[in-house]
């Protein structure tokens, strides 16, 4: 991916105006579909997912006492019972898929609830320690290289992974395929219709992840699950579990200093505070939505495409706008409107539309 033409993955639409320079929020350039209103990296020097893959060529092994895999065990009390939750909404169901399931330790405890699980990630060594520690049926391979058959799974999970995708779209069509009628897709993003974003701006903590390249609303990542295919059942705004050491590093990654990141770390790494103390804390700038596979198609994928390259092949695409509307503080308070409402919808009740 260098700097040729890319299209909004939502809409297929190419104008856009900008709202971080590069440098800025991160060292992307973010900009926002002016058609629907999605926010993405442009231009990208490489495709996301080569540096993740790059990542995992190390040959450093792995253990239960690595940070990264400690840190997964941090994240069990917000994802640990969205199994159960997902067994009252499918008593019947079996088979269970994690998309980004790094080194097995949540689908681990979904198979002890009684889930045939699998999972993929494309970090070939976390994958393999999945494998050899769990004893996990776990892919090193992205899910569109998986080669699963249609029809395959009654439950797809995928947590902090889709901001992370370089066409979401396709990833969520191909989950569409491998889903049985009436199976549940459960997604959790950050979000950017939220009172966090409009209050910090280009300090926002997730904007702020240079490996984050798609920037979701609720009303973006509805519409992305509604036209593959997807009902919304429900949506919720959630917090995260965390120790005083990850609390601290993000207020490192918020004041765009690499001195005080480093002072942090320092500090955090002295105390051993980066697995010590648990609070929960909720800014509301997460979203985890339970969406239910509608009808019977097996190619909500196929459509997904032929309707962005309807919309390609009808758009003239010209270079972005730096016209002052595309502040962000000005977006984040025209969408902070849309979230004026509870928690979302309780399981099994539609969630208010945004």
């Amino acid at each position: 991916m260098g700097n040729s033409v890319v299209n909004c993955n939502n809409c297929g639409a190419c104008e856009r105006e900008v709202v971080f320079p590069p440098g800025v929020a991160q060292k992307h350039q973010i900009v926002r579909c002016t058609n629907c209103g999605l926010m993405y990296a442009y231009p990208r020097a490489t495709a996301n997912i080569a540096n993740y893959v790059a990542a995992g060529r190390t040959s450093e092994p792995l253990s239960l006492q690595t940070p990264s895999v400690m840190h997964c065990f941090d994240k069990l009390p917000d994802y640990e019972p969205i199994g159960m939750e997902l067994r009252e909404l499918l008593p019947q169901g079996k088979a269970l898929l994690e998309v980004g399931c790094n080194v097995g330790v949540l689908l681990d405890r979904f198979r002890s609830q009684g889930w045939n699980v699998s999972g993929v990630d494309p970090d070939s060594r976390a994958a393999n320690f999945a494998r050899s520690h769990y004893r996990l049926d776990v892919k090193a391979s992205t899910l569109e290289d998986a080669g699963y058959e249609p029809a395959t799974f009654d439950a797809v999970v995928m947590f902090h992974v889709i901001e992370h995708l370089d066409d979401p779209a396709g990833t969520v069509g191909v989950i569409a395929r491998v889903l049985r009628p009436g199976g549940f897709l459960v997604v959790e993003t950050p979000i950017y219709d939220t009172l966090m974003f409009r209050l910090l701006g280009r300090r926002e903590r997730s904007l702020s992840c240079d490996g984050h390249v798609v920037f979701y609303t609720s009303r973006t990542l509805g519409a992305l699950l509604e036209r593959c295919g997807f009902e919304i059942v429900a949506e919720r705004r959630v917090g995260r579990t965390m120790s005083l050491g990850r609390l601290l590093w993000n207020v490192g990654v918020m004041s765009k200093s690499k001195a005080v990141q480093q002072m942090i770390e320092r500090l955090s790494a002295a105390l051993g505070l980066m697995h010590r103390g648990r609070l929960h804390l909720n800014t509301r700038d997460m979203v985890r939505v339970f969406a239910r596979k509608t009808g019977s198609s097996e190619n909500h994928g196929d459509n997904r495409r032929a309707q962005t390259v309807s919309r390609r092949a009808t758009t003239t695409c010209g270079h972005e706008a730096t016209t002052p509307k595309s502040r962000a503080g000005d977006s984040a308070g025209r969408e902070l409107l849309n979230i004026i409402r509870g928690d979302g919808s309780r399981l099994g009740r539609p969630a208010k539309a945004t």
